[in-house]
């Protein structure tokens, strides 16, 4: 058993003796305080008597909280190899946690003075003593991980651990104080409860009543501190975002400027294309390269890794512009095009297909216009797709959950739900961007037959991994650094000998 599972445990038992502890001493302190009014001594000794058990229960736990204070090695490792995993800052959860327990201490401060004024004030002061127990909880804790992330762990151990052991005694100190104090404030809360059962009448029912409307609201209200690292990382998050919609936008699909195109052929033209990202500008990923491309044809583009092959399709969808040269369409640079009308007639299937929650039909109809989302237009997409079949073997069809990203089915199954979407949109220009290099060689010869009957008839770039996704393509580019090196069909291509036949080989 490790170090920090000993830790663990030794924790969790010290928690649950003192919950038995507090059942005990609170059982007898109602004991005490429901004897008749002719033993008003022996209440008063009852009462004061577990008064101070409750006071040494926290002297016990200053103790117990300043021992496990100190990083255990299992615990420090733990921190070394892992990190927190961001929490939703200002989810609804936490929003609604902190709202019950303002309104309940408030209501429970409004409620404790109503039935016994007296107790209820004197309560109600400790609640600033319980709020900055938690916060001061909090801080310690944070300021201590903060701190013991920081070391480096195999040369300066030692002598970290001897520059820390001041530090940590004190902030065990100050932390073990925070912990005991809240004990304190039930003793000081039975202490003064019972002093008002002898002398100012109170009954069992005022006492109980303004005693837990405020003293345990007022535990729970220290949890509030526990959300104070989601509402920062909240609050960072809500900058971070703002100043990423604050950016300025180059392309912007949006705006309603340029030509609407409301037909097209089909071909396209990259005319002396030169481009660098903008986050990358040091590195050119094209350089000069100039390709057409005939309305209907299937054109493949393959090369190693980096050679630009992804980037022309980002380029073709208008994702960026380049620094030089012209994407045309039709004859038309789409640069002067309205976006939106332009990528109406384009559709998209990438490596890993982009699902949601939700049912096939849902996700297959996602981003398409009602008139589009007839039945018999979803089934024909489907059966093009290759997809029906399997749809209609399912219980609930179409009304099928698949779950988040899909994950109820197989690659396959989820490629060939994101090209009936894209066939949806019956697209004039189809645009596959390695659509089967993730799938396993069962899958993949389904998705590419459902890939070569859904680019029949419409213009088809497909950036290829694997060399079957060309194979029947009209044309072949090859491209390397940027460029275009080889260009052909398949056949010829081969019989260059050149760089696709090493592809090839490989």
């Amino acid at each position: 058993m490790g170090a920090d599972q000993v830790c663990r445990q030794l924790q969790q038992g010290r928690n649950a003796n003192h919950g038995l502890g507090q059942a005990v001493f609170y059982g007898k302190k109602i004991a005490a305080m429901s004897l008749p009014p002719d033993m008003h001594e022996k209440l008063r000794h009852n009462v004061n008597f577990w008064s101070v058990m409750y006071l040494m229960l926290g002297c016990t736990a200053f103790l117990g909280w300043g021992a496990s204070a100190k990083f255990s090695a299992g615990s420090l490792t733990s921190s070394l190899s892992t990190d927190a995993t961001n929490l939703a800052g200002m989810s609804g959860v936490i929003l609604g946690s902190i709202f019950i327990v303002s309104t309940t201490l408030i209501a429970g401060v409004a409620v404790s003075i109503a039935i016994g004024w007296k107790l209820g004030l004197v309560c109600t002061a400790t609640i600033p003593v319980v709020l900055t127990c938690g916060l001061v909880r909090l801080k310690i804790l944070g300021e201590m991980a903060r701190y013991h992330a920081q070391r480096e762990y195999h040369n300066i151990l030692e002598a970290q651990r001897q520059k820390s052991v001041v530090s940590t005694l004190k902030s065990s100190a100050l932390y073990a104080a925070s912990q005991s104090a809240n004990f304190l404030c039930i003793a000081l809360a039975f202490w003064y409860g019972g002093s008002l059962i002898i002398h100012e009448g109170y009954s069992m029912v005022q006492f109980f009543i303004a005693y837990a409307a405020i003293v345990v609201g007022a535990f729970s209200a220290g949890a509030i501190f526990s959300f104070a690292p989601d509402m920062s990382k909240s609050r960072q998050g809500a900058q971070d975002i703002k100043t990423l919609l604050d950016r300025p936008v180059n392309i912007d699909a949006r705006q309603e400027t340029g030509e609407l195109l409301t037909n097209m052929e089909g071909s396209l033209e990259l005319r002396n294309i030169y481009f660098r990202y903008p986050n990358r500008p040091e590195r050119v990923v094209i350089s000069g390269l100039s390709l057409s491309i005939q309305p209907g044809q299937y054109t493949g583009l393959v090369g190693a890794s980096g050679c630009g092959k992804s980037t022309i399709i980002a380029l073709l969808e208008r994702f960026f512009d380049p620094e030089a040269g012209q994407t045309l369409v039709d004859g038309k640079d789409i640069s002067r095009l309205n976006l939106k009308s332009y990528r109406s007639h384009l559709a998209l299937v990438i490596q890993e297909p982009t699902l949601y929650q939700g049912t096939i039909r849902e996700n297959i109809t996602l981003g398409t216009n009602d008139e589009d989302g007839s039945e018999e237009k979803i089934i024909k997409a489907c059966k093009d797709a290759n997809i029906y079949d399997f749809i209609s073997s399912l219980p609930d069809g179409f009304s099928t959950v698949i779950g988040a990203r899909g994950g109820m089915l197989s690659g396959g199954q989820q490629q060939q739900i994101a090209i009936a979407r894209a066939l949806l949109r019956d697209p004039r220009i189809l645009l596959l961007d390695e659509a089967t290099s993730a799938l396993d060689s069962e899958s993949e010869k389904v998705v590419q037959d459902a890939l070569n009957a859904a680019a029949q008839g419409r213009t088809t770039v497909a950036v290829a991994h694997r060399i079957s996704t060309v194979q029947k393509a009209d044309c072949i580019y090859v491209l390397h650094e940027g460029n275009i090196v080889e260009q052909g069909t398949q056949l010829e291509s081969m019989e260059l000998g050149g760089r696709y036949f090493e592809l090839v080989k490989l």
